[in-house]
């Protein structure tokens, strides 16, 4: 492992290690990622072996370390997926996108450290060994049927499927997984999920959690299996199942289980789940009580709103799918502050197509767009999971370039609406 960074004032500055060096084994073990040095740098006793240039030496602490060396290590290698899935999203990009957008991710690595979604499908018996020797927990996996047969069809895979006998091995080994289904309606539904449900339940609390999310198809499907999106009929549907469903598991295993992600609720028109649905909101990462944390912090929020502003017209940006609600649960308070004129923006995701209504997916240009014909507000405020940590839109626009194209200034509000009236003030 190289190291790229030294921090200021840690032992790895006192003991002299320099960017370049490379951190090769502790006490004997080889390190081939950071996981394998945050696993051994913990010992009572340590051996680093590092090597410099041509010459390699060693480093002892007989005592161990009592906080972190303060290197800095070069980034994973990602091992890359394999599968053909049928719903896979970097094949629903459009034309032009950057290059780390069409990359299709498949590392048990990743998961542990950042919650990516896995299949399982490349996780070797040694993987699964070192998995379960470094309690690399949680896990999250995509599942979306244990059907041997449907589910190899849906990840266009052809050799045997191993998945329930994987997630037994984790299971065994008390590693946590959180489970993940992308419904496909004439697909996945019906008895296969039920199916899905049944066979996972067989391992919680190991197992701690389903979320089920709607496919998501974009307008660049050429080439690609036909696939029927979630309509408002099918989503009142999932509801009523799950409800049935959570009712009989809730019963044997005093957890909800399953978890529905917010566009079914939307989509259905039907009311957010309260907090105490979403237990720990385990799956919030997945779409699932985002909606619900969004109202509640904001009634919390309320409370300590001013009571007058100068006079100020603010543009709030969101998908279609989400503006209804949040006209209803978000516009009155705000517009209840003198001087304070709220407005929710929808804009239409043009850049992707199909029926992609999420704000997450919103991209600058179509922002842009959006005002062509209408003038902004004082302040545009976008929604927190449109950009990435390089504050990048999927479609590469900088906040600076859209603040130039609509001509006002534009934030995005992370931690809750009083971060507005902050810069307001």
């Amino acid at each position: 492992m190289k190291i790229i960074g030294i921090r200021e004032n840690s032992i790895s500055q006192e003991i002299d290690l320099r960017p370049g060096d490379e951190l090769l084994s502790i006490n004997g073990e080889q390190l081939n990622d950071v996981i394998d040095y945050q696993f051994n740098i913990h010992d009572e006793e340590l051996e680093l072996e590092i090597k410099r240039g041509d010459e390699k030496f060693i480093v002892e602490f007989e005592d161990g370390l009592d906080e972190d060396l303060g290197i800095d290590l070069e980034e994973l290698t990602c091992r890359s997926c394999g599968n053909k899935c049928m719903f896979c999203f970097v094949d629903q990009n459009p034309n032009g996108v950057r290059s780390s957008l069409l990359f299709k991710d498949e590392d048990y690595r990743m998961s542990f450290l950042y919650g990516n979604y896995i299949t399982l499908t490349n996780t070797s018996r040694k993987s699964l060994q070192r998995i379960a020797e470094q309690r690399l927990s949680p896990l999250y996996i995509s599942v979306h049927a244990t059907n041997p047969e449907v589910r190899s069809r849906m990840l266009g895979v052809r050799k045997q499927d191993t998945l329930l006998s994987d997630l037994k091995s984790l299971a065994d080994q008390r590693i946590t997984m959180h489970a993940q289904i992308v419904l496909c309606p004439g697909w996945n539904d019906g008895a296969v999920l039920d199916e899905t449900i049944n066979d996972l339940a067989e391992f919680f609390p190991m197992v701690e959690t389903v979320a089920i999310v709607p496919v998501g198809l974009t307008g660049h499907r050429n080439g690609l299996e036909q696939l029927t999106s979630v309509t408002p009929d099918k989503a009142r549907e999932v509801i009523a199942w799950e409800k049935k469903k959570t009712a009989d598991l809730l019963t044997k295993m005093q957890s909800y289980f399953i978890f529905l992600a917010d566009e079914f609720f939307l989509l259905a028109g039907e009311e957010i789940p309260p907090a105490e649905r979403y237990e720990d909101f385990a799956q919030i990462e997945n779409g699932v009580g985002m909606v619900r944390q969004l109202f509640d912090e904001f009634e919390e929020d309320v409370k300590d709103f001013p009571t007058i502003v100068n006079a100020t017209t603010i543009d709030i940006i969101t998908g279609k799918m989400a503006a209804s609600v949040l006209e209803e649960r978000i516009l009155p308070s705000l517009n209840r502050i003198d001087g304070l004129q709220a407005n929710i923006r929808a804009v239409k995701n043009r850049f992707h197509g199909g029926g992609v209504s999420v704000s997450g997916l919103l991209v600058g240009q179509d922002i842009a767009h959006h005002f062509a014909d209408k003038k902004c507000g004082d302040l545009v405020v976008l929604p927190p999971n449109c950009l990435n940590h390089d504050n990048l839109f999927l479609d590469d626009w900088t906040v600076e370039r859209l603040q130039a194209a609509i001509g006002a200034p534009v934030v995005q509000v992370k931690n809750g609406f009083q971060e507005i009236f902050q810069l307001l003030s």
